[in-house]
């Protein structure tokens, strides 16, 4: 799904987000062990997804997707899992939403970023701790 996600047109990408949203509001505790992965593997496709100055909709999902996934991977304490790469494509397109022309997608974006910066500060001193 994540795959063939960035080669579809908008409202199949559109209908994607959307499964993908209310699978993850969906969750049950004990389920959330088992999607790590899962959650690993949308953060290297969704990401990108914001970029798409086409369509505000696909803008809109793919921002609340990664919005659950970075808050059920930051609750689960798995941030440290998601490649760097990944969480500089993340940064990337949270610095280009911040310049959207809707508000409410900027400041969606830049409530994550602000986020995703407190979990990289709880990061760094276990990395500290490791070296």
């Amino acid at each position: 799904m994540c795959e063939k996600l960035q080669l579809s047109t908008w409202k199949v990408q559109l209908a994607v987000l959307r499964c993908m949203k209310a699978y993850f509001q969906g969750e049950e505790q004990q389920r959330r062990e088992h999607t790590v992965s899962f959650h690993l593997t949308c953060m290297c496709t969704v990401p990108l997804l914001p970029e798409n100055k086409s369509y505000s909709s696909v803008r809109t999902e793919a921002l609340s997707v990664v919005e659950l996934i970075v808050k059920r991977t930051g609750e689960s304490e798995q941030w440290d899992c998601v490649s760097v790469k990944s969480r500089e494509q993340l940064q990337r397109s949270l610095s280009t939403l911040q310049s959207d022309s809707r508000p409410d997608l900027r400041d969606k974006a830049q409530e994550l970023r602000r986020h995703i910066q407190s979990l990289e500060t709880k990061l760094q001193p276990c990395l500290s701790e490791m070296l």
